[in-house]
This record gives C-alpha cells, structure tokens and sequence, in this order.
C-alpha cells in the first residue's frame, strides 16, 4: 500500500511539470509541448496510471486558459472513451465561479470524444438554468450522432435564447430522418439567421424529399428562400425552374442564382419583375461571355 501511494505521489509532481511543458505558449518549445501532449496520452491509456491521469487532467478544467483548455481538449480527445467516466463523475462542479468553465468544458470535450455514453450525463444539462450550459450541452449531444438523443433535442428547438436554438437545431440535424423534416422546416421561419442555417444543413443532410420539401413553399420569404437553397442541393436544376411561379421575387432570385442556360433564358421568357428581367439578361450575358 505505501509503494501505491508513493507512486501516485511521484506520478503527480511528475504530471505538474509535464503539464506545464504540454500547454506552453511559446513556440520554440513546440516538440517538448508536443512530446508532452503524446505522453499524457500514452499515460492515460495505460492500466496502471491512467486513472491518476485522468483524475489529474479534469483537475484543470476550471482554467482560465485558452491554451490549456485546447490541450485538455486535445488529450482527452486522443484517450477516448475511457476518459468519459472520469470526467462525467465532477461534471457537478461547475467551476470556481460563475462562468462555469469546468462544466462547459466537460461538455466540449465530451462532445469531441462522441459515443452514446455521454447521451445521459450531458441530457442533464440540456436545462440548464444557465443558456450558454444548454447550448454546451445540446451540441455535445449532436456529436454524439445518436437518435437517442431526439427527445432531448427537440425540447431546445423553442429555447427563448437564439444561440441555445441554434445548437438544437445543429444536434437535430446530425441526426435527422425523412421523419425530423417538419422540425427542420420549422427552423427556416426563425428570427435568428444561425438557427435557419443550423436547420437548412439538417435538411441538405437528409438529402431526399425533393416533391414533399416543395409542397412546403408557403409564401414566407424568409422560409421559402432557404427552401430553395435546400432544394437546390439536391442537384434538380432541370425541376427547380418550375417552383418559381409559386414564390415571391425575392425568393425567385434565390433559384435564379443557380440556374444555367437554357433555364435562365427561360425563366427571362416567363418573368415579369422589371428587376429580376435585368438580373437574368445580365446572366445571361455573363454565361455567354464566358463560352
């Protein structure tokens, strides 16, 4: 038992010292930060240390340090799963202050490592009274990729704040199916652009339901034009060119930004908007200058 203690000991003065050389700021230590890096890693996968290890490196998440956060982050990432259990078990520390570092570094390194078996521990903080703790936590558990995490998702789509919305929406989308879409198609008529973003590329990563997608124009700008974008990425040029009638001009320009000839001198045959008319002609041109 002494010798066990003694050797936690050592490997802890030990641990100090290659922690400070693993999160240096000076460039011309970068093979001894990197050689640093490689051997916490080694560390923490072997049997005998990796528990001290472990227990030593979520010691440090309450750091105030960019750098050091980085590294953690990047350890930890290269353990793997076997680093999940450790730092789940002080995810009730939040830190020293109100900023709750420890915590939300737990929820980015989590997320960085992936695997179902952080879907429970980071559900729990999904919410979170702090916003910027539920936004950790709902993009953690979209790196997760499993459907599992839907039911928790889906109660973030209504947050009150944008940025928590946004990092629901990106969690949907990592895992939606034909059956999510309504959700996604939910998320184009929000105020804030990063959620229609985060909800357009959920709906690109579906990837199919060209005619259900088009049945869903509904005479809202702001939706219909990242409908179209949507659309678009499903590679149908030659069917695109038949929505425009149903849609508004400024979501027109949206489909005329990617049509080609001989669509566009079609759609300059059947356009009636003065200004659209100069924007096709002007197309048009371009496309034959360039032949």
């Amino acid at each position: 038992m002494v010798v066990i203690l003694l050797f936690i000991v050592d490997i802890n003065i030990d641990l100090e010292v290659l922690y400070d050389k693993a999160t240096t700021r000076l460039v011309s230590f970068q093979i001894v930060k990197d050689s640093a890096v490689e051997e916490f890693v080694s560390l923490g996968k072997h049997p005998s240390t990796a528990d001290t290890v472990l227990a030593f490196l979520v010691s440090k998440f309450d750091t105030k340090s960019s750098v050091e956060r980085h590294t953690l982050k990047n350890i930890l990432q290269e353990i793997g799963t076997p680093a999940i259990k450790w730092i789940t078990s002080k995810m009730d520390y939040r830190g020293s202050d109100a900023e709750a570092r420890s915590l939300k570094q737990s929820l980015w390194v989590l997320g960085e490592i992936g695997s179902e078996q952080i879907i429970e521990p980071v559900a729990h903080f999904s919410s979170d009274r702090a916003w910027t703790v539920r936004s950790g936590a709902f993009t953690a558990l979209g790196k997760s990729k499993s459907y599992r995490i839907l039911p928790y998702v889906i109660e973030g789509l209504d947050d009150t704040v944008a940025l928590v919305r946004k990092s629901a929406y990106y969690a949907l989308g990592e895992i939606a199916t034909e059956y999510e879409l309504h959700y996604l198609l939910h998320g184009l008529e929000d105020d804030f652009y990063g959620v229609r973003y985060a909800a357009l590329s959920g709906i690109k990563r579906v990837g199919f339901g060209e005619a259900w997608l088009a049945e869903e124009l509904s005479g809202n700008d702001i939706k219909d034009y990242f409908m179209i974008y949507a659309l678009t990425d499903l590679d149908i040029e030659y069917g695109i060119d038949g929505y425009v009638q149903s849609v508004s001009p400024a979501t027109r320009k949206a489909v005329y930004d990617v049509l080609t000839e001989p669509l566009l001198i079609e759609a300059l045959e059947r356009e009636n908007h003065p200004l659209l008319k100069q924007y096709l002609k002007k197309k048009i041109e371009e496309h034959s200058d360039k032949e």
